[in-house]
């Protein structure tokens, strides 16, 4: 025959060592006896079974109070534990910024010519996309004169161009042909023109 496992189960903390262990008891009334009579150092973090807000309320009402003795050790494991949370936190930040130092540092030695993305919003105007570089005068000339030939196309149809994504060369162009300043593969987005 399988044991069965215990219907009700309480998470607790051994005020001591700081361990955290599993209280199982075959129920609720259970839990309520025992809570009245809940062992020296021993810290109810939370009880793990479902229980509705009365049967918590019971719960909470026959739990025997901390004594101080007990208060000082729950506080103590509480300040440790809020610092070790502090110090994981301030060892993540650190992290975080180290890998964004590092592809800063990977993005000043790509090429300064290569394309720029762009996102243009006709409510927001131009702007560049996860790069660092400012887009030069030449680069927000050729993406306007883009929009605005789009734009005419699809004018007719009470439209205009309300969103688009373009790559752009921002200094010389290769080839040196200002035409394909822009590259293939931009796109746009229309809106209705109110």
């Amino acid at each position: 025959m399988v044991p069965r496992m215990a219907d009700f189960q309480v998470k607790v903390r051994n005020l001591e060592t700081g361990e955290m262990l599993v209280a199982s008891m075959p129920d609720s009334d259970t839990a309520i006896e025992w809570l009245k009579e809940r062992p020296k150092n021993v810290e109810i973090v939370s009880v793990l079974s479902d229980t509705s807000p009365a049967e918590s309320a019971r719960l909470k009402e026959a739990m025997r109070p901390y004594d101080m003795e007990e208060m000082k050790l729950k506080e103590a494991f509480d300040r440790k534990a809020a610092e070790a949370a502090l110090e994981q936190y301030g060892k993540e930040l650190e992290m975080i910024e180290q890998a964004q130092a590092e592809a800063d540092g990977e993005q000043d030695e790509l090429d300064p010519n290569r394309p720029i993305s762009v996102k243009y919003d006709m409510d927001d105007g131009l702007v560049v996309v996860e790069d660092k570089r400012e887009l030069t005068d030449a680069a927000k000339a050729a993406c306007m004169a883009w929009i605005e030939e789009r734009s005419g196309w699809i004018k007719d149809k009470g439209q205009t161009v309300g969103e688009a994504h373009i790559d752009v060369w921002p200094n010389e162009v290769p080839g040196g042909d200002e035409e394909k300043r822009v590259l293939e593969g931009s796109r746009f987005f229309p809106r209705l023109i109110n």
